[in-house]
């Protein structure tokens, strides 16, 4: 803990960044250092009953309950960024009205004011609003910031925000209380002098020591891994030089997979005993294996939210590690005992996840002598967002409910998959954020159909084989 000096005159005690902060403000510093890099959109509407007054008191409550509202940021010349709590909130829920604009019209509005430069310099990064929206929806708006915020602890206020309004407008229970900030942010800062902190690091020095080099597969038809080799007339050459840092443009294709057919995926998941999130990534990593010759050898980054207690679920902020998951799968095998194979690999990336992410990332370039984090051999990246439940106040407004993300248009990475679920009836979302300089959008819809190929023939009859599926989606 370190004294600062705040704006105002007075002082805070401050804190170095978390590990997964320090990954956020890399990619800020590193991949554009654009302002709005790390901003987060996000809309919760819905039509019928709706109260502006009472949604107000709602979100005031959700604001003082959170304390990631009152994270701020500070320079520092040791640290970098140093955080610390405000005293006081120093935001205002305002109200907007955009029901008179077309539904294109209000979206670009809201991606907008995402995309809108934020200074986190000792200032609050987040923004609420209740909103109007065309076709008679009503609800609010909320721009975070990943420094203060993931997806989990996005998801957390919009669910506590609704909660509060179901209470005041019904008489439900009032929500629990959420947990201190930073008692969580003091376990994390606590790890990096810890015995657990050196036995993690062992280990990945001793994994990506010992292990073969993994082999890169590419979403993109023109394989960019054969066409480096040739470029370079290096048959040999397993990594990619995927992106500079100079072109985060980017955009988003959307795909929604019915109600009736994520159904069917999640009671075969339920018979089954299966993850859902490793049955997600097993259609990936067999979309993968179809656009790479049947590779049996498929790696991918994807994030792990390490919220295992009830102070790291409720404290809010960000915990958000990105790890790489590789898994090499038999074509003999079952659907039901391939993502199984994935769920094992996950769990034993999950005993050594607390780990600093760009800290192993440099043990793995440095054992496998690759000199830039540029150069990788994951070619995307991939995170499962489970439901969370928001509370309504009846079945129709559930019905008409929706969850809206709007995306800042910048991103570090070449390609962002999130998978997550639709607000009024539970199915699945796919969300492709790519970066513009390499155009997939075309290859991508190919790529989605053979994920989807493979997650329904998989749901359908778990027992059929990696090979079968492989038969179905091939190029």
């Amino acid at each position: 803990m370190i004294e600062i000096k705040l704006q105002n005159g007075g002082t805070a005690e401050a804190y170095p960044l978390t590990q997964a902060q320090r990954m956020m403000y890399f990619v800020f510093n590193g991949f554009g250092k654009n302002p709005a890099m790390l901003n987060i959109g996000t809309g919760v509407y819905w039509q019928g009953a709706f109260d502006a007054d009472t949604l107000r008191e709602a979100l005031n409550e959700a604001i003082g309950r959170c304390d990631t509202m009152r994270l701020r940021f500070s320079p520092d010349n040791q640290f970098g960024l140093v955080q610390y709590l405000s005293p006081a909130l120093e935001m205002e829920v305002e109200e907007e009205d955009l029901s008179s604009l077309s539904e294109e019209e209000a979206c670009a509005t809201l991606k907008g004011w995402t995309k809108a430069g934020v200074d986190f310099v000792q200032k609050p990064l987040n923004a609420v609003k209740i909103m109007h929206m065309p076709g008679g929806y009503n609800g609010f708006y909320c721009r975070f910031h990943h420094l203060a915020f993931d997806g989990y602890s996005a998801k957390l206020f919009l669910a506590d925000a609704m909660a509060i309004y179901v209470h005041k407008r019904t008489g439900a229970p009032y929500p629990k209380p959420m947990k201190p900030y930073l008692d969580a942010m003091k376990l994390e800062l606590a790890y990096l002098d810890s015995d657990a902190r050196k036995a993690d690091r062992a280990y990945w020095m001793r994994r990506f020591s010992t292990e073969p080099e993994p082999v890169f597969n590419d979403y993109l038809l023109d394989n960019r891994l054969e066409k480096q080799r040739k470029e370079e007339n290096d048959p040999n050459r397993r990594y990619v030089l995927m992106f500079e840092g100079d072109h985060p443009d980017s955009r988003t294709l959307h795909y929604d997979l019915s109600a009736e057919d994520t159904k069917k995926v999640l009671d075969m998941c339920a018979k089954e005993e299966l993850s859902v999130p490793c049955v997600l990534m097993l259609a990936l990593r067999t979309a993968l294996s179809a656009f790479n010759r049947r590779q049996p050898d498929v790696s991918f980054k994807f994030m792990i939210n390490r919220r295992g207690t009830l102070l790291e679920k409720k404290s809010g902020g960000n915990r958000w590690h990105f790890y790489t998951l590789r898994t090499v799968v038999d074509e003999g095998r079952s659907f039901a005992d391939a993502a199984r194979a994935v769920e094992d690999e996950q769990n034993e990336v999950f005993r050594h996840c607390a780990f600093d992410t760009l800290e192993m990332y440099h043990i793995k370039h440095m054992a496998m002598h690759v000199e830039r984090l540029e150069q990788t051999y994951d070619s995307m990246s991939f995170s499962y967002h489970a439901p969370l439940p928001v509370p309504f106040e009846n079945e129709e407004i559930r019905k008409t409910a929706k969850g809206v993300w709007y995306t800042s248009d910048y991103s570090a990475q070449n390609l962002y998959l999130t998978a997550k679920h639709r607000l009024n009836d539970n199915g699945l979302e796919f969300i492709f954020e790519y970066r513009i300089s390499e155009d997939p959008a075309a290859d991508l819809a190919i790529f989605y159909e053979k994920m989807k190929t493979a997650l329904l023939m998989g749901a359908e009859d778990p027992n059929r084989t990696i090979g079968e599926i492989l038969d179905k989606t091939a190029l």
